[in-house]
């Protein structure tokens, strides 16, 4: 993400985030399919094909990929890298980019209100079975793969990222109270995909608008956000699974509730203001 926000102009900065994310889906619908396969005849042989598939990424990047940032903006080599810690995390919420980490988190905390438990959910509520769910589930990622790699790009281009991100936090949250509403499998592939249209659309312009709000600094800006994402998705599953054994509903009836909180949020904090802030003020 932080190469994408170095070599893309603001225009194209949300697409490309968004196929970025299009390639990551396409990667979790195939990764486990071929891992299943290969494993039939050796459990070790998906982790040597890993390594393998590892290795010519590197040699490609090697020898394809040029230097994104401009040398004037390189650290030189003497220059010590400095390791982020929870106290750089916290005092970034009250930098430029804080309302965004924020956001990041409360939508990735809510995301895992989905993903942690919806196995559990489907069993404990319709008696699915593995095969039922796992087609639910590669059908969550064939959506959010195509439309990462469709729609970002065009929608960013045509509206500014702060009205998307309110409309999307609504929609999301609208999407968790859907999903309440099925009653058999159709209606759960059906709920699923529109939960997932919007979660999908969500993440990205968010991320595509911290880029533009920090682009002296990609990599930092990218790396916090990350950060707060995975805050999300270690709070996320544990909060999911508590309130899990207390009413089935209660992960997605939450999950609903974090959302709106950040769609409140982000009325008082994102603004349409377009202001290039460097990252150096929030690391």
């Amino acid at each position: 993400m932080a190469y994408i926000g170095d070599s893309t102009s603001e225009a194209d900065r949300g697409g490309g985030i968004g196929k970025l994310g299009a390639a990551a889906g396409l990667g979790l619908i195939l990764g486990p399919g071929l891992g299943g396969w290969l494993a039939g005849e050796s459990l070790s042989t998906p982790f040597f094909i890993a390594a393998g598939l590892s290795m010519v990424s590197m040699l490609l990047i090697a020898v394809f990929l040029p230097e994104s940032l401009p040398l004037r903006d390189r650290q030189q080599a003497n220059t010590r890298i400095k390791m982020a810690n929870l106290k750089t995390l916290w005092q970034a919420l009250f930098g430029p980019i804080g309302a965004l980490l924020l956001l990041a988190f409360l939508i990735s905390f809510a995301a895992t209100n989905f993903q942690a438990i919806f196995g559990l959910y489907a069993l404990e509520k319709f008696g699915f079975n593995p095969q039922q769910i796992g087609t639910i589930l590669m059908v969550t990622a064939l959506v959010s793969a195509l439309i990462q790699g469709t729609l970002t790009g065009p929608l960013t281009r045509r509206w500014h990222e702060s009205v998307l991100i309110k409309i999307f936090l609504l929609t999301n949250a609208g999407g968790f109270l859907v999903l309440l509403m099925a009653y058999n499998y159709p209606a759960v592939l059906l709920t699923t995909g529109i939960y997932t249209l919007a979660h999908t659309l969500l993440r990205p312009v968010v991320q595509s608008l911290t880029s533009k709000r920090a682009p002296a600094g990609q990599g930092a800006a990218m790396g916090l956000n990350n950060a707060f994402i995975s805050l999300g998705q270690i709070a996320g599953p544990l909060w999911a699974g508590f309130v899990f054994d207390i009413n089935v509903n209660l992960p997605y009836i939450s999950g609903a509730v974090i959302l709106l909180i950040g769609f409140v949020i982000s009325l008082f904090t994102i603004s349409t203001e377009r202001k290039p802030i460097s990252t150096a003020q929030t690391v």
